[in-house]
């Protein structure tokens, strides 16, 4: 049996000295809902805790439509966290919202592996998305939504990831919804999860 493994997100001006004092695993990115204008603090913010052993993704950074500052500017801010990511060899967890056409253009950049955090896409977006060299992570929604369980049960198991996102969902909730939907045992999906986490994180529970 798989155990299960969460990685919290902690924002770009999380107190160092306290990053390795923590029982968890963590990523830590500039989110485009608290982006600046002007980020170059944040960015410096970022850039100092970012290579901390705790620290084993770069994200939430991404995209969004909806909520943020100027699309220039988000896209300035996450060229530059595609960046830390590529040189510190961790992968990226991305926000996109309304924007995964617009994320197409920066795939290339990416040379770590990264994963589209709440994946809400329909099935085109999530081939593409895959084609281009993501993983998807699917939180609650899944669990309400008959598009998104069909998209679910189409893919590639070692092109997933779950979640619980902020919602008051257990991940053990989604580990059993999500294997009756790929209609396996939930041992079994834990089992492949674990494995696309090893290939994607690098991490040592012991350190």
């Amino acid at each position: 049996m798989a155990n299960e493994l969460a990685i919290r997100n902690a924002y770009h001006n999380y107190p160092k000295n306290k990053l390795e004092a923590l029982p968890y695993p963590v990523s830590v990115g500039i989110h485009p809902w608290q982006l600046q204008p002007d980020f170059s603090l944040q960015l410096n913010q970022l850039e100092k805790i970012a290579n901390q052993d705790k620290v084993i993704a770069i994200g939430e950074c991404g995209l969004d439509r909806i909520k943020g500052p100027a699309m220039e500017i988000q896209v300035k801010a996450f060229q530059q966290q595609i960046e830390i990511a590529n040189q510190l060899h961790k992968p990226l967890i991305l926000h996109l919202v309304k924007s995964y056409s617009d994320m197409l253009a920066h795939a290339n950049s990416i040379h770590v592996p990264w994963i589209v955090h709440g994946f809400k896409g329909n099935l085109i977006e999530a081939n593409t998305l895959i084609q281009k060299g993501a993983c998807l992570s699917f939180g609650p929604r899944l669990l309400l939504n008959d598009d998104l369980k069909l998209i679910f049960t189409s893919l590639p198991i070692t092109s997933i990831y779950l979640e619980t996102d902020t919602k008051p969902f257990l991940i053990s909730e989604m580990y059993k919804m999500a294997a009756s939907l790929r209609n396996i045992e939930t041992d079994n999906l834990k089992t492949a999860i674990s494995a696309n986490f090893a290939r994607d994180f690098n991490y040592n529970e012991t350190r």
